[in-house]
């Protein structure tokens, strides 16, 4: 199974041009997130030959503009897919979809999307001071778990708990936002320990983990951390 990244900003200046974001391929036909620049995302997805009539998933890990921008330059030729949104997802931006004719999965829970992919559920994390629900993949292949986060505001250890009660075993990769941007230095620290003790064969992160933390990830990861670049595919 591919996983491919279709598109990320993760430096100030990208932010503050709103080319923000992630968004993944994960085979050939789940999307998860969407990109926060309507062009640059339906640019790459050209670029990279994404066939938008194989896509039958799009997961959308939360409702931040960054997250699902990109979704409404491709919802006219993406009518056979499901989207998977939480409970606490902005139900005008639902509603946004539903118009669409569009199917809505809603995930109460931890969900089976389809072989080997599963969706975390809801959880709960905390962003400006506002509560975000959130949903990232647990992908159970060959090579163990791998866990793919839009933005962890959860928390990225909890995050993979939450995975690996889903998908037992050993973990092989972590990939996506990582939350640690505005986070103090010492609990930066705290949560690459935590990382450390969960022993990923391969760590890759972009977007929102900000740069000290990507600095302490590739020194406490050697070899084994890398960061999130468009058109990246690896093996899972």
């Amino acid at each position: 199974m591919q996983f491919k990244v279709i598109a990320v900003g993760s430096t100030k200046w990208e932010r503050l041009i709103r080319r923000w974001g992630v968004s993944f391929l994960v085979g050939e036909d789940l999307l998860f997130d969407t990109f926060g620049d309507e062009k640059v995302f339906l640019r790459n997805m050209q670029r990279f030959h994404v066939g938008l009539d194989r896509i039958r998933h799009i997961v959308l890990s939360h409702d931040d503009w960054d997250h699902i921008s990109g979704f409404w330059s491709i919802i006219e030729r993406c009518r056979g897919a499901s989207v998977y949104l939480v409970p606490d997802f902005n139900p005008e931006i639902k509603k946004r979809i539903a118009d669409y004719g569009i199917k809505i999965i809603q995930v109460d829970g931890p969900m089976r999307i389809k072989e080997g992919i599963y969706s975390t559920g809801q959880l709960l994390g905390k962003s400006a001071g506002r509560v975000v629900p959130e949903q990232a993949l647990a992908i159970q292949s060959r090579m163990g778990l791998s866990v793919i986060t839009g933005c962890a505001h959860p928390g990225i250890i909890e995050i993979i708990r939450q995975a690996r009660g889903i998908c037992p075993g050993s973990v092989y990769l972590i990939a996506g936002g990582f939350h640690l941007k505005d986070t103090p230095i010492n609990q930066v620290r705290e949560v690459i320990d935590g990382l450390k003790q969960l022993q990923p064969k391969r760590v890759y992160s972009g977007h929102c983990t900000g740069y000290r933390a990507e600095c302490l990830l590739r020194k406490d990861f050697p070899g084994n951390y890398f960061s999130l670049k468009p058109g990246l595919v690896l093996e899972l």
